[in-house]
């Protein structure tokens, strides 16, 4: 009505009967109004067709620090990385090692070296090609010093990666070259049956061409690169990040999401209210005191999986009193596991007494301490005679620092082994902290005791008990500092077999050597606990806990 109406010579009675008009509009007045009503339609339809969108919303656990693959400080970053980038292997819906960037691989019949194939016509997010020499060049600044890769070591079963990590030898002399622009070939110190995985997660490329020319600066919005399903579209830290669907993905069609939105969560309660307001899809962090109440109206829709994870506390061995081995073993042997599962968590099964998670590859046995069994009130016992040894008591009273990230879940938790540790005579500062900050805290020694969080890198003990490697001492695989000869060697062994049953012995070993000099605290095995939208299709659970967004999809909106 309001389009023909601008034809008329005057306005439409009341009565809804249209006069003969007065004259007709000139032809050319006639196209310049038609022209109008087109171009409005075309506005119109543009501003639909950009509002139906098919946009998942999902918010994980912490905000992302870096959106450098190879400055990555904690786990939760991995996600995005994920949808960022692709390296030769990749992950798949349920955390699966697949083909990546290389369309396919052999691997030499010693398991000494692999040989990738590159799918023909990769390509960067802004066109540039991308070719084996890239891989090399990015596996080698993923190993240089001046990168500090917290993450380094998770690739150092590559021949050298060790010596230019420790800058010993140059980058060059690292074990990956490019026969030709679609082959790369991975040499190895030993054989790693796992590569895949940890290729998928630790070996993505970066763009050399703004590396070289920006510096640091490349990850900045507007000279971002990458090569994965998604593209970076803008970052307001402690907010968001979104990510537009990438072109020039080699799957881009397969990609069903036009584009992805992370959110840091560090109130869990804020996070569920969003969810429950309908502006998240997928929550991947619900407190366990939440599911109770949370479980009769979302139902299927909350997903509780056992996962492959382990929540420790890191105790400082470089400095302060727990670089004391008496002090760190009357800590950990007044925390009640089974307590703190059963009434903080709800969650019996979640007691961790060892280090390794249950179910992984390849390690049928794991190993827990030596006090597992003991009662409550003997372990106590001995924590406080150990205490006394140490030179602490009631007049002389242990007072240290316990660092947390600063949410409420962690807090009850801290708050929890505060008390545990009073019935010891130990006082306990609880410092919450901001994820970056925590992080750069642990990072320089500045803490006693801090909650570390370890989830794997692939799906072998090996991913665990690297985390306690003499060769990471003060990165974040290894905070507290922890150097052993005799665990070290006992993982290089280890490492070097090619039987299956011998290797799982030697990780035994290291592993019982290693908790009875407690760099760590085992406190509980990681359970997932999500909020899945029924809308939401693709999301498969995995022991991982790595959901990648390329997988899924949700209804335009």
């Amino acid at each position: 009505m309001m389009c023909e109406q601008v034809l008329m010579d005057g306005p439409i009675p009341m009565s809804g009967r249209r006069p003969a008009p007065a004259y007709r509009t000139a032809p050319r007045a006639r196209r310049r109004v038609a022209t109008v009503v087109v171009t409005l339609f075309a506005l119109l339809g543009g501003m639909v067709a950009h509002a139906a969108q098919r946009v998942l919303h999902r918010a994980g656990t912490d905000d992302a620090t870096t959106l450098d693959p190879h400055k990555v400080a904690y786990p939760g970053e991995i996600t995005f990385m994920s949808d960022l980038f692709v390296g030769l292997t990749t992950l798949d819906a349920e955390a699966k090692a697949m083909p990546g960037c290389a369309e396919s691989w052999t691997i030499s019949p010693d398991g000494l070296s692999w040989t990738f194939r590159l799918r023909p016509g990769l390509r960067w997010s802004d066109g540039r090609a991308l070719q084996a020499a890239d891989f090399v060049w990015s596996m080698q600044r993923a190993l240089r010093p001046e990168t500090a890769n917290p993450f380094a070591g998770r690739l150092f079963m590559i021949r050298g990666a060790r010596a230019v990590a420790r800058g010993e030898v140059p980058p060059a002399k690292l074990g990956v070259r490019a026969p030709d622009p679609r082959t790369v070939v991975v040499d190895l110190e030993h054989p790693v049956p796992y590569l895949d995985e940890v290729l998928a997660t630790y070996g993505m490329p970066v763009p050399r061409h703004l590396v070289e020319s920006r510096g640091d600066a490349w990850i900045a919005q507007g000279n971002f690169v990458s090569n994965g399903p998604f593209v970076l579209e803008e970052w307001r830290p402690n907010a968001f990040i979104r990510m537009r669907r990438n072109p020039q993905f080699y799957e881009a069609a397969g990609v069903k999401l036009d584009a992805v939105v992370h959110y840091p969560v560090t109130q869990p309660a804020t996070a569920i209210r969003r969810y429950q307001a309908g502006e998240l899809d997928f929550l991947i962090s619900v407190p366990a005191d939440q599911v109770e109440r949370l479980q009769p109206q979302f139902g299927t829709q909350l997903k509780i999986e056992l996962a492959y994870g382990l929540e420790a506390l890191a105790f400082n061995m470089r400095r302060g009193p727990t670089r004391d081995p008496r002090v760190r073993r009357a800590l950990s042997l007044a925390i009640d596991r089974d307590a703190l599962a059963r009434n903080v968590l709800r969650e019996p099964r979640q007691a961790a007494w060892g280090y390794v998670s249950p179910g992984v590859n390849r390690y049928p046995r794991a190993a827990s301490v030596d006090f597992a069994r003991w009662p409550a009130a003997q372990r106590q016992v001995e924590a406080r005679r150990l205490l006394q040894e140490a030179g602490y008591g009631p007049g002389t009273p242990l007072r240290l620092r316990l660092a947390f990230p600063a949410n409420d879940v962690h807090r009850r938790i801290a708050v929890v082994l505060d008390a545990m540790w009073r019935q010891i005579g130990v006082r306990a500062e609880l410092q919450g902290r901001e994820q970056r900050v925590l992080v750069a805290d642990i990072a320089r020694g500045e803490f006693d005791a801090a909650r570390v969080l370890w989830l794997p890198g692939n799906s072998d003990a090996m991913a665990f008990l690297e985390r306690l490697d003499g060769a990471a001492v003060g990165g974040s695989l290894n905070p507290s500092g922890y150097a052993n000869a005799r665990f070290d060697a006992l993982l290089a062994q280890a490492s070097r077999q090619v039987d299956v049953e011998r290797r799982a012995a030697l990780l035994f070993e290291a592993e019982t050597l290693a908790l009875a000099d407690q760099p760590a605290a085992p406190l509980y095995w990681f359970v997932g606990r999500r909020l899945v939208s029924p809308q939401l299709k693709g999301w498969s659970p995995n022991p991982r806990g790595v959901h990648v967004s390329r997988f899924m999809e949700v209804p335009a909106r």
